[in-house]
């Protein structure tokens, strides 16, 4: 070492670090700290080396590993490295190494930037070097300290002078701070739901001791050498684990032993350990993870409206496509729903029920040899009580009230001439019995009084029944082959009718009205109900719950998979708009039901295009039905698609009665409109009944409730969501309750509308930790808004006094409320 050269250092303002000999860094303990500085060449023992400590001396370097990498890597940042190199003030330590370089220069004052080491292919490139994570100085060596490869002295290169240095160009130091930012991303995986930074590694790295255990010491170097390898930058790892190792007064086992165990670390499924581990080792020694800024959790989630998350979490019901139906059909249940604000589909079924209903069910439509379909459908709508769904349904059944009315007159004629067929009868009967009695009859005369055939007793007509039991469904239907329409307003008694064993009812019967056989009913004691014909269209409306919970006794025996089901659309009930009967086309709807009403009985068949695009939609079903068999479709769902040839019938021949009922041949453009409807809704709806509906828990729907109401906060935590729960919970122990929360919030992170902030480790003490996502506070305002002001009613309502004699109390706000723009 020159004499006076550490002096004249320190006295330009430079903290300088002891080199031992035949290195290129210090091996002391806490070298990096200012009180290890060197104060004079003094300090100094005979043949060290010295170092910049850039940290304390407002410097910085640019050291170049691989020149040419780093002048290509560099170039796009603006960045010429050999005009740097060229620059007149250029300040270069030389270490008579090839395509090796580095730059000193001032940083700005009171400024110190963390290291940053940039590798290409897991090799080093170039560095940025000024300080450690925790503010500590890295150092680079001074001349004329010796360099151990090459056994020469470091000397000072460039146009410029040591004590002129340079201040670090913009652009360098604006490359440097957007690499730093780069380190403050979240994109290396944790193993959990929420990824992790390097510099949130390294503010964890400064809460683990470095004098810690030698298995504690591999889990931090196996966890930073995994991080490195997420993001390509194994060599930043590598310098976070010796930085920090190098803290420890007794353990530090210099940078010799540390690469040799860092080289032995593999990235080996079951074997690897993650950031999980070092967190956790951190959060064992006073960290926290910082309250991670929510926007930036769901920066990689597109924008979505209300609608766009709702169907992340659970499928929106299917939409209908009215412009496929009958004209007729489809207008007037139009009106209907404009009318009462309902949802058109229960209208829409209930009209093609009341078709159903009138049409003679022994009319067939023959679509292959062999193979002919009834007019009988079973329609479903499922909806919440508030639907609407009576109001919308009763006008289109309505006509059908007016053909029995109509019939009356005839049923009272028969009866009055079957009462006098039955009067003959009744004597005639006696005087055959008389005559048995007597002597005359006894001696063999053949002279008895003929009884004359008593006809079949007139029945009114009846087309809809409504609450029935099987036994007295199958004594009407036996009096009436032309079919029944069962109508059930509320199908929640009728399905658990079906569930129960011992109610008494035969499901079978159900099953055969729905084929339009004939059937026969053995009665205990009393004989046997014979039915030519035994068929019933049912159309009903049932709530979800009720449906959900039916589900599986309903399924058993394809009951339920024979209906065609219209779950109703939520944002469909609405504020009607009534109109009078001479503004709308009822009259037109109930001469098309008096039209089918009076059809004789006849079979109908296909057109030769209509046959031909049958048979097209067979090959696309069979096809489609084994592509679900192999996605392994739930067997509920699988039944009801078995049963889409014979609904694609059924609805083909109630379109042709509906449009053209005198023409035997239906034609093709019908037959493709019905296909249409089986696939853009028939299928759809079945899938979304028989799996979403059947799979929401309405636990779910609380936690997305939950969520919606408090998506002003950041973060909810388990206890706030038990909290509000607290009923839904009842009845299950905390374990099981916390399992139900936690499981509804997952669906609620693949929607995108939360995300786990903690690792799960403290799920045994009760705790997690959930980032609502911002954009849901906008994105349901409105409706955050609405429920708010619907509480806020319901308060007022309850609190309100009833009288003069009342106490008017003070008034209370739901949270949330702001009677200035709410009221």
């Amino acid at each position: 070492m020159m004499p006076n050269t550490v002096d004249a250092y320190i006295q330009h303002g430079w903290s300088l670090v002891p080199i031992q000999p035949g290195t290129k860094g210090p091996r002391t303990q806490k070298w990096n700290t200012r009180d290890h500085a060197l104060t004079s060449q003094a300090d100094l023992s005979p043949g060290y080396g010295i170092g910049l400590a850039h940290a304390y001396s407002g410097t910085m370097a640019l050291d170049i590993d691989d020149w040419a990498t780093a002048t290509t890597t560099l170039l796009p940042q603006q960045i010429n490295l050999q005009a740097l190199y060229d620059a007149p003030d250029a300040v270069i330590i030389d270490s008579d190494r090839p395509g090796h370089g580095k730059l000193l220069y001032s940083m700005p004052f009171g400024l110190t930037l963390t290291s940053k080491q940039i590798s290409v292919n897991k090799q080093a490139i170039y560095n940025l070097r000024c300080a450690t994570a925790n503010g500590l100085t890295v150092q680079d060596v001074l001349p004329p300290s010796i360099h151990p490869d090459t056994g020469q002295p470091y000397q000072w290169a460039g146009l410029g002078t040591w004590d002129q240095l340079p201040m670090i160009p913009m652009p360098l130091l604006d490359h440097w701070r957007a690499l730093l930012a780069k380190d403050q991303e979240r994109t290396i995986n944790t193993g959990g739901q929420v990824d992790a930074s390097w510099e949130e590694i390294r503010d964890a790295l400064d809460h683990i001791p470095a004098d810690c255990s030698r298995d504690d010491w591999i889990d931090v170097g196996m966890a930073l050498h995994w991080a490195g390898n997420q993001t390509d930058q194994e060599n930043q790892g590598l310098t976070l684990w010796d930085d920090w190792s190098s803290q420890s007064e007794t353990k530090y086992p210099g940078k010799h032993d540390l690469l040799t165990q860092w080289g032995s670390f593999r990235i080996t499924k079951g074997v690897m350990i993650k950031l999980g581990t070092l967190f956790h080792l951190a959060a064992d020694n006073g960290w926290q993870r910082p309250v991670m800024d929510a926007t930036s959790l769901f920066s990689a989630i597109p924008p979505m409206t209300p609608v766009d998350i709702l169907e992340g979490f659970r499928p929106v019901p299917p939409e209908m496509d009215l412009d496929l139906w009958p004209s007729v059909l489809s207008v007037r249940a139009q009106e209907i729903s404009d009318s009462v604000g309902c949802d058109p589909l229960v209208p829409l079924f209930a009209g093609l029920g009341a078709i159903c209903g009138v049409v003679d069910a022994e009319i067939r439509l023959e679509l292959m040899p062999g193979f002919r379909v009834p007019p009988v459908l079973w329609l479903m709508t499922i909806g919440d009580p508030a639907d609407k769904k009576s109001p919308g349904s009763l006008p289109m059944l309505k006509p059908i009230k007016n053909i029995e009315a109509d019939d009356r007159s005839r049923f009272r004629k028969e009866m009055l001439n079957w009462e006098g067929h039955e009067a003959m009868y009744s004597v005639a009967k006696k005087a055959f019995l008389d005559f048995s009695s007597s002597a005359e009859a006894m001696l063999g005369s053949d002279q008895a009084p003929l009884v004359p055939d008593l006809p079949p007793q007139p029945v009114p007509l009846r087309i809809t029944v409504q609450d029935i039991t099987s036994q007295k469904l199958v004594r009407h239907a036996a009096e009436r082959p032309r079919g029944l329409l069962c109508h059930l307003d509320e199908m929640a008694s009728w399905a658990r009718k079906m569930g129960d064993r011992n109610s008494g009812e035969d499901r079978s019967s159900w099953v055969v009205s729905y084929e339009s056989e004939r059937y026969e009913m053995d009665r205990v004691g009393a004989g046997s109900i014979i039915c030519e014909n035994l068929a019933v269209s049912i159309v009903g409306n049932i709530q979800p719950k009720v449906f959900t919970e039916s589900l599986e006794n309903l399924s058993s025996d394809g009951l339920l998979q024979r209906f065609i089901l219209a779950p109703l659309r939520p944002d469909q009930t609405r504020l009607g708009h009534p109109v009078p009967d001479f503004a709308n086309s009822s009259a037109t709807w109930e001469n098309t039901l008096r039209l089918v009403f009076a059809l004789p009985v006849m079979n109908y068949t296909l057109s030769v295009g209509a046959h031909a695009a049958y048979r097209e939609f067979q090959r696309w079903y069979e096809d489609s039905k084994q592509d679900e068999r192999l996605l392994n479709s739930p067997t509920e769902y699988m039944t009801a698609f078995g049963k889409l040839e014979g609904t694609a019938g059924r609805l083909i021949l109630l379109f042709h009665l509906i449009e053209s009922p005198f023409n035997p041949s239906v034609q093709v453009d019908i037959v493709n409109r019905v296909v249409q409807v089986i696939k853009t809704y028939v299928i759809p709806a079945f899938r979304y009944a028989l799996g979403d509906i059947a799979g929401v828990d309405s636990f779910d729907n609380r936690i997305a409730e939950f969520v919606i109401q408090h998506c002003d906060r950041e973060t909810v935590t388990l206890s706030d969501i038990k909290r509000s729960a607290r009923r839904q919970i009842e009845g299950n122990n905390i374990w099981e309750a916390e399992r139900m929360i936690i499981a509804s919030m997952e669906e609620l992170i693949h929607a995108g509308w939360v995300v786990r902030l903690d690792d799960g480790s403290k799920e045994h003490s009760h705790y997690a930790q959930w980032a609502i996502n911002p954009s849901l506070f906008q994105r349901f305002s409105e409706y955050r808004e609405k429920v708010i002001i619907a509480r806020q009613r319901m308060m007022d309502r309850i609190h309100e006094g009833t009288g003069p004699s009342v106490t008017k109390r003070a008034r209370r706000y739901t949270p949330g409320y702001d009677p200035e723009t709410m009221d």
